[in-house]
């Protein structure tokens, strides 16, 4: 694709010594606070329901990622067509029943197996090693009981139960010393009810922040 031919481009005449100033000067550490405020931005506008204005966020975290790719191919550990190689070949090992003959039929089907694979591939023991250390605890949860109960269906509760015990633990919450754990595992509790009822919690509470936050006046 030409226009991103052009792009790639750019970006190398920037980190050139022909480039930016403020460009060449940019480490990797840098990248990763760009990363995470540019994601947030993207799902704003998402949220918001912008096309132009995801165009555009679209845009801006494509340059972190293509800068990221020539930031490691300047140090000599991989370059930018070997990230979309290696992310062409993903594409197609975790789509057999596209690429090959394997009988997956179902939207769940689907992400067990990728579940499983990405396990195996990645020669993981534990859902610890899957977990992205740095997300935020309510998109971690969402994680783990994803992956946690598309590999172990038969422990999976009944909604009605989660919120058996969540009624229990809030009710003992003023007598209980020590608070710190009993709200973790209440919120633990809220985690597991949303991703059994297909809520995304991170948002959901995302929203409700800015809803009040739009009501209060200083």
């Amino acid at each position: 694709m030409k226009e991103f031919d052009k792009f790639v481009e750019i970006i190398r005449l920037l980190r050139s010594p022909k480039g930016c100033p403020w460009d060449r000067a940019q480490k990797i550490d840098n990248y990763k606070k760009f990363l995470l405020e540019e994601a947030y931005e993207l799902i704003d506008e998402i949220n918001q329901n912008k096309p132009e204005a995801v165009k555009e966020e679209l845009g801006d975290l494509l340059i972190i990622l293509v800068v990221l790719a020539e930031m490691f191919d300047e140090k000599g550990k991989f370059n930018l067509a070997q990230v979309l190689d290696g992310v062409s070949q993903k594409l197609i090992v975790r789509h057999p029943h596209v690429f090959a003959k394997e009988k997956l039929k179902t939207d769940k089907e689907v992400l067990a197996y990728w579940i499983k694979h990405k396990a195996k591939h990645k020669q993981r023991k534990t859902i610890k090693e899957r977990l992205p250390r740095m997300a935020p605890a309510l998109l971690l949860a969402d994680i783990f009981f994803k992956e946690f109960f598309s590999v172990n269906k038969d422990k999976k509760e009944k909604p009605s139960l989660i919120l058996q015990r969540i009624k229990k633990s809030t009710a003992r919450l003023h007598r209980f010393h020590n608070k710190r754990n009993l709200l973790a595992q209440v919120l633990f509790d809220m985690a597991s009810f949303a991703s059994a009822n297909h809520i995304d919690l991170e948002n959901a509470l995302r929203e409700k922040i800015m809803h009040e936050a739009s009501k209060a006046s200083y």
